[in-house]
């Protein structure tokens, strides 16, 4: 556009529209001024925040090998870090915040059947969640009153583990109902073998083992010594074992399966507990946000300085097609 005019022409030009380029500014600076001083004030409030290991609170509390264990003192590494983070961008999140420090009113978030779209769109101007060079988690608000932000980070950085504990809570819970019925199914047989073998016990039948051996070396005693009565007693006390023993033996036998898998069963259950009803914290906070009454937005000079720059371009450019247009008439 400007082929064929020299620097020296293009400098002179200049000069020449110096007044509609004042003019311009003058405009500008007068519309954008008013523009930028009738934007509401932001204020910016920081937490920092670092990740912790991510592992079972049931293997913290309850793993019988130390050597095993995680070290929930230790800070987390780079996928902590990133799991951390998507638990606080997450919806589930964004929601909570909203209701719990009412951003709908404080954000002036339409509402309508588009609500949540809204609130996704001001909270991408007014959050910013991102990892640092040190594997931190930086959470930044923006918000109309320093309290506000401040409270509104912190309360992003506290929500983040209610977020976790009912994401897991379904799978958690799930498993507690299915141990938890595996471990009582456990004690009501165990105890049903046990009211049996009392039945039994109540017959005479003790241990059915050693009874035969005691009662056969007695009444083998009893014949050689051509004892009736201790011959017919002993029938009477072998024909019972000879009825109930092997229900006694096999009852004996499931007890001890089931003695020996209790054990295991309810420390599965204690895990799946222990897993279900702790909330184990996902983050070490380094830096609780704090109200900042210094102003962060908007940066009104820059507005307008950008606003200035932008419309003399503009009218730079609209005076060079001008001319040219002139000339080409010509």
């Amino acid at each position: 556009m400007t082929e064929g005019i020299s620097t020296r022409d293009f400098i002179v030009k200049l000069i020449q529209w110096k007044r509609v380029f004042l003019l311009v500014t003058i405009a500008t600076v007068l519309v954008t001024g008013i523009i930028a001083f009738l934007m509401p004030k932001q204020y910016k409030s920081t937490a920092i925040l670092f990740a912790t290991r991510q592992f079972s609170v049931s293997k913290l509390v309850i793993e019988a090998n130390a050597g095993n264990q995680e070290d929930y003192m230790q800070i987390g590494d780079e996928d902590d870090c990133e799991k951390l983070i998507q638990l606080l961008s997450s919806d589930a999140l964004k929601i909570k915040v909203a209701n719990a420090y009412n951003l709908w009113d404080r954000w002036k978030i339409k509402d309508t059947s588009f609500s949540y779209h809204y609130l996704r769109l001001k909270w991408e101007d007014m959050v910013s969640i991102k990892r640092t060079e040190f594997n931190s988690v930086k959470v930044e608000v923006y918000d109309y009153t320093a309290n506000g932000a401040a409270q509104i980070a912190n309360g992003i950085s506290d929500y983040c583990d209610t977020v976790k504990y009912e994401m897991t809570k379904t799978v958690s819970s799930q498993v507690l109902k299915i141990v938890k019925e595996e471990y009582q199914n456990t004690l009501l047989r165990m105890k049903e073998l046990e009211d049996s073998l009392q039945s039994l016990r109540m017959l005479g039948v003790l241990h059915y083992k050693e009874q035969v051996k005691a009662y056969s070396k007695s009444y083998a005693r009893a014949i050689e010594k051509n004892d009736v009565a201790a011959i017919k007693r002993l029938e009477v006390k072998l024909d019972t074992l000879k009825k109930y023993g092997g229900a006694y033996q096999i009852m004996h036998d499931n007890l001890d399966k089931y003695g020996a898998k209790y054990p295991d069963i309810k420390a599965k259950y204690d895990e799946a507990l222990v897993n279900y009803s702790t909330i184990l914290p996902t983050k070490f906070i380094v830096e609780k946000a704090m109200p900042n009454e210094y102003k962060a937005r908007p940066k009104r000079m820059i507005i307008v300085l950008i606003a200035v720059i932008a419309n003399n371009l503009i009218a730079l450019l609209f005076m060079l097609l001008k001319q040219k247009f002139k000339n080409f008439i010509h």
